[in-house]
């Protein structure tokens, strides 16, 4: 489905019934990387699932903003389109740390906060490095095509976890990212990469619902930064799921299922254990 705004048609998809749970994906994916755990997923739950800004289906108009303020924006919009008040926000790496965005900026907007293989922002020593190094990938992107990118970028380290998929799982991923354009992933790297992204670790202790963070066994720096957001929160939970790396519900899916669903029963117990002390 389109959803048409000020500067952008934003791209999404709606399943199910119940209470709502936002879905954002990582760079070069698009909603499509959560259908797995979707249909894993048991009845009771309305998934939310847009395409962000430089990636998949969704189409900017020229000059606008690819940032998490705007991103943020369009979530706002689509919600408000959907008729929804509040909700579950779950998001991996690049969609993680837009959702510890939203959850800084937004906290009245939440249910709960999940996110995997996430950090709310690099340290000041570290931002500039890494926003010269983004802003040369996007100029790798703009010489060689997107082709050449996926290839090296599905290459790295950090993905080697999804070969135990076997082959064909990692050609339909492949060709999942090959659906990007080259000014979408160019424009996300440079408004969204995390050299530019501004740090919110200071402003978690807003967020005071239901929080897990999740993080791969084997992807220790992810591991470290999940441990540090649960300790930035009023009510967060660390979850480190053995045997993976990066992309834990893609690498795992059942794994990562049974993760969320338990956070998920948590808010539920939050609310039961709210209503009785208030009883």
């Amino acid at each position: 489905m389109i959803l048409e705004g000020a500067d952008v048609r934003l791209n999404y998809f709606v399943t199910g019934e119940g209470e709502p749970i936002t879905l954002l994906h990582g760079f070069t994916q698009s909603g499509r990387s959560w259908q797995e755990v979707v249909s894993a997923m048991p009845a009771g739950w309305r998934f939310v699932v847009p395409d962000l800004r430089g990636h998949g289906e969704t189409r900017l108009r020229p000059g606008a903003a690819c940032t998490m303020d705007a991103c943020a924006t369009d979530l706002e919009m689509l919600w408000g389109h959907l008729g929804v008040d509040r909700t579950h926000l779950v998001g991996y790496s690049m969609g993680g740390r837009l959702a510890l965005h939203v959850a800084a900026r937004r906290p009245e907007r939440l249910l709960s906060l999940l996110t995997i293989g996430a950090h709310a922002g690099l340290e000041p020593q570290a931002r500039e490095g890494r926003k010269l190094g983004d802003q040369a990938l996007a100029e790798r992107i703009e010489k060689d095509g997107v082709e050449a990118f996926v290839d090296y970028w599905s290459g790295l380290p950090l993905f080697a976890g999804l070969e135990r998929r076997g082959p064909s799982f990692v050609a339909q991923l492949r060709a999942e990212r090959m659906k990007n354009t080259v000014a979408g992933l160019a424009a996300s790297l440079r408004g969204m990469g995390a050299g530019v992204m501004e740090p919110v670790w200071d402003q978690l202790g807003r967020v005071n619902v239901p929080c897990t963070f999740v993080a791969g066994q084997l992807d220790h720096e992810y591991v470290a930064s999940a441990r540090r957001l649960a300790a930035s929160v009023p009510n967060g939970l660390l979850a480190v799921v053995p045997r993976t790396g990066h992309a834990i519900h893609q690498e795992r899916p059942e794994a990562f299922t049974r993760v969320l669903a338990a956070h998920l029963a948590g808010t539920r117990t939050s609310e039961e254990d709210s209503s009785s002390t208030s009883a």
